[in-house]
């Protein structure tokens, strides 16, 4: 049956007739009939037809008793999930048969019943779910998955009863204590802690001990791709490094997820190695090697992982003074087949991968961009050149003025509207350096028609009047549209008219900034403009009469309508403690807004630093050293007497999808990694000994 004619509105009488036809006839065939009527029921409940499909409970019921497929049990369980929460007094009915399924030797039906359970706020069977759980987990020879859902259950159960799954804590904190056979099962008890303590703003933070975290860590390759995201996620925050030879250990045994499959996994151990390195006093050039290459590797993801990577990049280019990723700026250039969200974020890394050495490479392809057929993509790339300008030295300002005069010559309307806008920035941080070009930026003053654009026009003739021996016409052809100007081109015009008339006090800036102020006060209905004409217009007055004719030039009166602007100063940092945040919470949605977890989630608790002997307490402080990624007291460290590890394979150089050769390190008495070796001979030979490979 097509989707089309199951996901249609029907009244209970005509699914309860199909089921009753059907139910006739003991035939084969009947079993799909009867599967799809059942799907009908389901469907109208996601169309929202709640009323008439409550009346078909009976039916559903001695369906559940009687049937033994799978398919029909589900849907059974999905009615009793749907319907249960809206209509309570139905439950009582359900139980009994979903305790029998609970029961069941099939594992697949035990976990759906305890689903059931769980999702129906009903107190009879919030006890009962306890009661399984509670089973389950003392249970040496349960199924892994019966025993993970079971585990997973409590996150939802909190909600409903929190003291009486705060009794089951010291259970679950034995679960990830004791070594079991299946690892997996301690990732699940510790996930549960985790996201019961995030919900939990009055709890203590989570907290595990470092003998546990690296008992748990040792056995990641046994865990399956999501097992391992959710432990790495787990143990940021929850495990707290108490020497440098802890974090260096941690960090060498996590590095190899970074060339996992999964963007999970990879954002995960990232955010945990981020994590672990406010701990240490330094940092191998090697792992800033294997953090950068495999968010390299990550931009070759679909479109929507790319955007999470570079959001993630950006925050971590704002968090450090010197970055601890060395990216080289042409990963970021714009494909012409990006979407419009990855071609901005990819601006914005642009703009703060750009120092002296990269200026002129990134110059070079924003020239492309703001040339591109793409009206928007060409408006952000000038404003990006712009930025550049005001956000270096005068040399890389230079650079930028220059380009940006290039491509005024464009001729194209919005290019130079952009521009000019532009220009404005660049002026008000350099206002005596680019005065030679102020009669060429003059010349386009017929192409502004934008508000922004014009303002900018109207600020610059107003500013650099001096240099201007035709000012009052070009303002006059600025001020020639006045009345369908919108409201802040007219307050720009207002405003330098009477600056102009302070600047150069002659009959003919008088007779300018009158006509102005007389059309502000008579014909504009804005009344927000008029009161600030009135004001100049008093102003004046007031100075005319106490000191005579042209009075406005007194240094006070000067002071309010003409003061000097600050510096234009564009301000990329956030705070300290905001980015301390953030770093904890990489790869989530926090990340992408660059905002405190506070600010989006109310409720969801606030992440810091836990304090430990070894906390570095300014991170620009962290060196990095060509040396070993592992400390120089490391023998000495309580590490020495952890188990003896297999060292990690070494393709840090390589990003995930580009390893093709296998390579081997062996451990040496001085901890330094082997030389890669490619003869096939010396290869094999390698494969063949018996020890760690």
């Amino acid at each position: 049956m097509s989707d089309q004619r199951i996901f249609t509105r029907y009244r209970a009488s005509e699914i309860r007739t199909d089921l009753q036809n059907i139910d006739i006839k003991k035939l084969k065939s009947s079993a799909t009939k009867r599967k799809n009527a059942l799907k009908k029921i389901i469907a109208n409940i996601s169309l929202g037809n709640y009323g008439e499909m409550l009346e078909l409970l009976p039916e559903i019921l001695s369906f559940w008793q009687i049937e033994d497929d799978f398919e029909v049990k589900r849907i059974c369980h999905e009615y009793a999930r749907s319907l249960g929460s809206i209509k309570p007094k139905i439950t009582d009915d359900i139980l009994p048969f979903v305790l029998q399924d609970l029961k069941s030797r099939n594992e697949h039906l035990q976990i759906m019943a305890l689903r059931t359970l769980v999702f129906i706020p009903s107190a009879s069977f919030t006890n009962e779910a306890f009661k399984f759980i509670i089973s389950m987990v003392n249970r040496r020879n349960a199924s892994e998955e019966l025993t993970k859902t079971a585990l997973f259950a409590l996150i939802q159960l909190d909600d409903l009863n929190h003291n009486k799954v705060t009794d089951l804590f010291n259970i679950i904190h034995d679960t990830i204590q004791q070594r079991s056979d299946n690892p997996s099962i301690q990732v699940a008890a510790l996930h549960t802690l985790y996201a019961i303590h995030e919900k939990h703003t009055d709890m203590k933070p989570l907290q595990i001990t470092v003998e546990s975290c690296f008992d748990l860590v040792e056995r990641l390759s046994e865990l399956n791709e999501w097992d391992k995201g959710l432990l790495l996620e787990a143990l940021t925050t929850a495990v707290v490094p108490q020497t440098h030879a802890d974090s260096y250990d941690l960090i060498d045994i996590v590095l190899p997820q970074l060339q996992h499959v999964n963007t999970f996994v990879v954002l995960n151990t990232f955010k945990f190695v981020i994590y672990l390195l406010n701990y240490v006093d330094s940092v191998s050039e090697n792992i800033v090697k294997r953090l950068s290459n495999s968010i390299i590797a990550l931009l070759n993801k679909a479109p929507e992982l790319q955007f999470l990577v570079l959001r993630n990049v950006i925050l971590l280019l704002l968090s450090r003074e010197k970055p601890l990723l060395d990216l080289d700026v042409s990963y970021f250039f714009v494909e012409f087949n990006d979407p419009i969200y990855i071609k901005d974020t990819k601006l914005e890394c642009l703009y703060l991968l750009a120092n002296q050495d990269t200026l002129s490479q990134i110059l070079e392809e924003l020239e492309q961009y703001a040339t591109d057929i793409d009206i928007q993509m060409s408006r952000k790339a000038i404003r990006a050149i712009g930025n550049l300008a005001v956000k270096l030295d005068e040399n890389a300002a230079t650079d930028c003025f220059n380009l940006l005069l290039h491509l005024l010559e464009f001729g194209v309307d919005y290019v130079v509207q952009e521009i000019i806008s532009v220009f404005r920035n660049i002026l008000r941080k350099y206002p005596d350096k680019f005065r030679s070009s102020i009669r060429e930026i003059v010349k386009y003053t017929d192409a502004v028609q934008e508000p922004e654009s014009k303002n900018a026009m109207i600020w610059i003739v107003t500013q650099y009047a001096d240099f201007l021996p035709d000012y009052i016409t070009v303002f006059e052809k600025l001020n020639s549209s006045f009345m369908e100007d919108p409201l802040e081109v007219q307050f720009s015009i207002l405003n330098s008219s009477i600056k102009l008339f302070m600047k150069f006090p002659t009959p003919e800036t008088k007779q300018l900034s009158g006509d102005v102020l007389r059309t502000c006060v008579d014909m504009v209905n804005n009344p927000d403009l008029r009161a600030r004409a009135l004001m100049y217009q008093r102003l004046i007055q007031l100075a005319n009469s106490q000191y005579g004719p042209y009075a406005a030039l007194d240094n006070s009166l000067h002071e309010i309508v003409d003061s000097n602007l600050p510096l234009i100063e564009l301000n990329s940092k956030l705070d300290p403690l905001v980015l301390e945040e953030l770093a904890l919470n990489i790869s989530s949605v926090t990340s992408v807004y660059l905002k405190p977890t506070s600010q989006i989630f109310r409720l969801n608790r606030t992440k810091f630093l836990p304090q430990s002997p070894v906390l570095l307490a300014d991170k620009n402080k962290l060196t990095i050293n060509d040396g070993p990624s592992f400390s120089r007291d490391r023998a000495d460290s309580k590490a020495k007497s952890l188990p003896k590890r297999t060292p990690t394979m070494s393709d840090y150089d390589k990003p995930a999808e580009k390893v093709n050769q296998l390579r081997g390190k062996m451990k040496s008495s001085s901890s330094s990694p082997s030389k890669l070796v490619r003869k096939p001979s010396m290869l094999m030979k390698r494969l063949s000994m018996k020890r760690p490979f």
